[in-house]
Parts: structure tokens; sequence; C-alpha cells
């Protein structure tokens, strides 16, 4: 946690302890949040400041088409902006990334099991992206 803010440190800490305690929606939406964090100080701090401030989306964007990243993790970031977004702003129930539409496509028709899942790959992008991403 050396070297960032405190509020993105809490948050890679709530999302750990969240997972552990069965809040996987939560998981979902604070490893979003520390990626978006990660994405918007290491964009910055390589003069994309304009690209930083635009949201998640637009940073991976800048991210990929600069190179800033790997690719594989830029697709696991992108994923979970797309899962946590149905929680975060409200989407029409037919939405494609809404939990009721993604439970039908995969199948998995026990909630918990999907949202565990997602959660689950939620850890995976946040501390790949804390290990991997701009090269900290």
């Amino acid at each position: 946690m050396f070297g960032m803010p405190l509020e993105t440190g809490l948050v890679l800490n709530e999302a750990r302890a969240s997972f552990v305690y069965g809040n996987y929606v939560g998981v979902i939406v604070l490893a979003a949040s520390f990626i978006e964090h990660w994405f918007v100080a290491s964009l910055s701090e390589r003069g994309y400041q304009k690209e930083a401030s635009r949201g998640l989306a637009a940073a991976i964007q800048c991210a990929r088409v600069n190179g800033l990243v790997n690719p594989l993790i830029l697709d696991k970031a992108d994923r979970l902006r797309l899962i946590r977004n149905p929680f975060v702003h409200l989407k029409e129930f037919d939405h494609q990334h809404a939990i009721g539409q993604r439970m039908a496509k995969t199948r998995i028709f026990d909630i918990r099991a999907l949202l565990e899942s997602d959660a689950k790959e939620a850890l995976i992008a946040m501390y790949g992206v804390a290990v991997y991403a701009f090269g900290r």
C-alpha cells in the first residue's frame, strides 16, 4: 500500500475483505474502483490527464491505444467494468450485462454462484492491475 493514496489502499483491502465475507457485489464494485484509481493515477503521471478524467472505459482505451498495459489485463479490467456497470448505473432489465441477462446467457441460475465467480474474476483483475499494469 506504500506509494498509493490512502483511499486506493483502503478500496483494495475492502475488496479482499468483502470476498471473505461473501459480499460479492461489493467485491465487484470495489475492485473496479481500485482499477479506476490505479488507471487514473498512472495515466495522469504519464501525461494523459484528459483521458484519465473521462472514466474507466476511456482510461482502458487510452492504455490500449498507447500500448501502456498488457492487453490481457486490459481485457479483464474492461470485462469487470461491464459487469460492474449495472450495479453502479441503473440499466434496463434486458441490458446485456444485467445480472438476469447474464444468468440466462451463462445458464448459471444460482445467483450467488454467478456473483462469486464474478467476484473471483474481479479480484484477479484487481491484483493483475496492481502488480502488472504500468510497470509498477
